[in-house]
């Protein structure tokens, strides 16, 4: 994958725009058309940057297959990736960060609604009543996404004096081919 072409073309607007209210809304993010498999992602805020580290620390698994393409400024102009510095001092950036991600759908209201109701305020539970709620997700679904929940609630404890738990129905979406639950997005800046 050519990197530097992806975002030449994201910059010459050569991907169409896939309006999607419950990405826009729920993960601040436009999503583009890339190809049959793929969507283009453009995040404006710092969430997913912190999602991946969580990823990459906590050995995530129920997670869709993502790529970090480029980050742009205001002006379309290619910028490096701010340093961990920078991305967990708790300010938020002005910066475009692009992804290429796989293309997932929407859960079901139903399963929408349970995740809603149960892991959504994971940060104003209860150690006991947390516990309680991995293992209902572990016995409704399975027990790799329950660990997954668990070590990103882990994680987002690290950096709570900045960062804000923000995991819920609409944050987790399935794959295409096999209907398997992947998470995305589950933190942002706390206000």
């Amino acid at each position: 994958m050519n990197t530097g072409q992806i975002l030449d073309n994201f910059i010459a607007d050569q991907y169409p725009r896939i309006y999607c209210e419950k990405c826009e809304n729920t993960f601040l993010t436009n999503v583009y058309d890339f190809d049959e498999t793929h969507v283009l992602l453009e995040k404006r805020s710092l969430g997913l940057e912190y999602y991946c580290g969580a990823i990459h620390q906590q050995k995530l698994t129920k997670v869709p297959d993502i790529q970090r393409i480029g980050v742009l400024d205001e002006e379309d102009h290619i910028v490096s990736r701010p340093g961990n510095e920078e991305i967990y001092s708790g300010d938020e950036t002005d910066y475009r960060f692009i992804y290429v991600m796989e293309k997932l759908r929407h859960l079901d209201e139903e399963d929408a609604t349970y995740f809603d109701r149960c892991v959504s305020e994971l940060d104003w539970r209860s150690d006991a009543d947390r516990e309680k709620i991995i293992a209902g997700v572990t016995q409704r679904y399975d027990a790799e996404l329950a660990q997954n929940i668990d070590r990103l609630f882990r994680f987002y404890k690290q950096y709570e004096h900045f960062m804000a738990w923000d995991l819920h129905g609409d944050n987790l979406m399935r794959r295409l081919e096999t209907d398997e639950i992947v998470i995305l997005d589950p933190y942002t800046r706390k206000a």
